[in-house]
């Protein structure tokens, strides 16, 4: 993926325009979500860092080769798709944590709804009992 230019190795400058591209769109997304109220800003902070990480990674490529050598990747492209893969894992188990806990809430709340729906009604069959059971003695005094 990378080319040897006098003992140096450069990334691809595909690549590179591709994770500035994709740093650039990420972040004028989230943006417009941002100005329009449509996310929360927990998810915002997440979304930014990641077009931060892409623009860094595309416009430092060494960071990508230091790293590769670090961790023993075999080239800065694999160790970009592992590092982006890894944090949207991580977006997704988050994400599945969030929908675990509100259906959680959805079945108290569902419930709750039953109980209080229950309670009324029973409490408008009595009051039509009542009802009912005076309607005669009305009459009988008329």
């Amino acid at each position: 993926m990378g080319t040897e230019t006098e003992g140096a190795i450069e990334m691809s400058g595909t690549l590179r325009i591709l994770l500035l591209i994709a740093a650039v769109i990420t972040a004028v997304w989230i943006l417009r979500k941002i100005r329009k109220l449509k996310v929360k800003m927990e998810d915002a902070i997440f979304w930014v860092v990641f077009a931060v990480i892409l623009a860094i990674l595309g416009i430092f490529p060494e960071i990508s080769f230091w790293l590769t050598g670090k961790l023993g990747v075999q080239s800065p492209a694999n160790l970009i798709f592992l590092l982006m893969i890894a944090l949207l894992l991580e977006k997704v188990f988050t994400l599945s944590i969030i929908v675990s806990q509100l259906e959680d809430k959805i079945d108290v709340l569902s419930a709750e709804i039953a109980l209080r729906t229950h309670s009324e009604e029973q409490r408008l069959d009595s009051i039509e009992d009542r009802a009912k059971s005076k309607e005669p003695e009305k009459r009988l005094q008329e």
